[in-house]
């Protein structure tokens, strides 16, 4: 390089002016065969053929160690790119159908599970026995939707790419959210419905309560004097006393008032059973006098008769001793067989009279 370089530069100092054809005196232009034209580098620090530079050839691209090492990369890449993606999306689609599979098992478990004892309970209820008949029909309209959602199965779960895995997942999700929202729907409407049935009790036990109310204090009034026991009485004016304070008091509880009302039933059983008594007393001691004035009238009459047969012998002696030779006078009856049915032939006897005034 140096050798050339050293002859190049002799060749250019040994240059001999030239006259041209004008007569000017100049440098002649150089052999074009072995001519060496010196050109500056390129932008890219490249130098053109024949221009002064390195003299080392250049390597082929596919020889040059960076490129291979961003193929391989790019390589690696792409291919840990698939890898992973098919990886992912199998992760994913056994994520989903594991989700999918749990949700399902709950969603059969709430099916087969029975609702509370209120909603048993409620169902049981009849519309005329609530206070708002709309809670009746909320719970049956609940019910019916509870019952369209049992219907419809268990989800299932048995996609085999990962978007069908996903819609299964989905779809079994918004099922059980259905399902556990109707079921509670249901409990909260029974509630309803059991608490509008009270309210109807209550009132209904309270109108109750006060018609029996007005019932005892009649009969406390007209049992006055009429009672064997007059506590009975006190104790009935006593539970009218709680019936009335209860009524007046609009937080008096159920049971308080079924309470008050079996025991007026009692007090006024008591009373009634107490006059009855008093009246059979009463009819008792009313008997046992009239038997006793009959008996005193019996004998009353039974002494009169004795009296009189004793005067009518009396008479008799006197007469005889006073006309003992007169034929004495017999009167009365006897039953001498011919009544006044009497056919000739018959039996039937009727009675005998002696004297003109005995028959009379």
């Amino acid at each position: 390089m140096q050798r050339e370089s050293e002859t190049t530069m002799n060749d250019e100092t040994n240059l001999e002016p030239t006259v041209d054809e004008h007569g000017e005196e100049g440098i002649p232009p150089p052999d074009r065969a072995g001519a060496r034209v010196t050109l500056p580098p390129d932008e890219n620090g490249k130098l053109h053929d024949g221009g002064v530079g390195s003299d080392k050839a250049e390597w082929p691209f596919f020889k040059q160690r960076t490129l291979w090492i961003v193929v391989a990369a790019v390589a690696v890449i792409v291919v840990t790119g698939v890898v992973g993606g098919v990886a992912w999306n199998q992760h994913a689609k056994d994520q989903a159908l594991s989700s999918c599979r749990q949700y399902a098992g709950q969603v059969r478990e709430l099916v087969k599970t029975p609702l509370g004892k209120n909603v048993v309970e409620a169902e049981k209820v009849s519309e005329k026995d609530v206070a708002d008949g709309e809670s009746w029909k909320v719970l049956h309209r609940d019910q019916k939707k509870l019952t369209d959602l049992t219907q419809k199965g268990v989800p299932v779960c048995d996609a085999t790419s990962r978007s069908a895995a996903q819609k299964q997942e989905s779809v079994a999700a918004a099922s059980l959210k259905s399902l556990k929202s109707a079921r509670a729907a249901v409990t909260k409407s029974a509630k309803k419905v059991l608490a509008s049935r009270e309210a109807k009790t209550l009132k209904d036990t309270q109108s109750a309560l006060a018609a029996k109310a007005a019932q005892a204090k009649q009969l406390l009034d007209s049992s006055a004097g009429t009672v064997a026991d007059d506590a009975t009485r006190r104790a009935l004016s006593q539970q009218i006393d709680t019936a009335n304070g209860l009524l007046g008091n609009k937080q008096s509880k159920l049971a308080d008032l079924q309470q008050t009302s079996q025991a007026l039933d009692s007090a006024m059983n008591s009373v009634n059973a107490s006059a009855q008594a008093k009246a059979a007393a009463d009819a008792e001691a009313a008997q046992a006098a009239a038997k006793a004035q009959a008996e005193a009238a019996r004998k009353r009459s039974a002494g009169r008769s004795k009296s009189g047969g004793a005067n009518r012998g009396g008479s008799s002696g006197s007469g005889s001793q006073g006309r003992a030779t007169s034929v004495p006078q017999i009167h009365g009856f006897v039953d001498g067989g011919f009544g006044p049915d009497y056919v000739p032939g018959g039996h039937d006897n009727g009675p005998v009279c002696f004297g003109p005034n005995d028959c009379g």
